[in-house]
């Protein structure tokens, strides 16, 4: 079973969404480790590899998700749109 954990870069992203974002991002990030761990990972949410274990997935057409993905783990890292979570991947990897 994977074990989820979120950076505190995670928690300083959330701070600048509006509530109903905040809330729009809990639910897709419930639903996606729900899949994870059943390992069935519906093609809505554009899963994405953006680097050895760095992954994405969308929770709309503007918001993604940026993880990190171990063996056991997945540590969430970052929510922003595209040219935030380009901006992290400069400084993260």
């Amino acid at each position: 079973m994977l074990q989820f954990a979120f950076a505190r870069s995670f928690q300083k992203s959330l701070k600048d969404l509006h509530p109903p974002e905040k809330v729009a991002i809990q639910r897709q990030l419930d639903s996606f480790m729900l899949a994870i761990d059943v390992r069935q990972i519906p093609a809505g949410y554009g899963l994405k590899k953006l680097g050895d274990q760095v992954w994405e997935f969308r929770t709309d057409l503007a918001l993604r998700v940026l993880f990190h993905w171990d063996k056991n783990a997945i540590t969430f890292l970052f929510v922003g749109n595209h040219n935030e979570i380009h901006r992290f991947c400069k400084f993260y990897r």
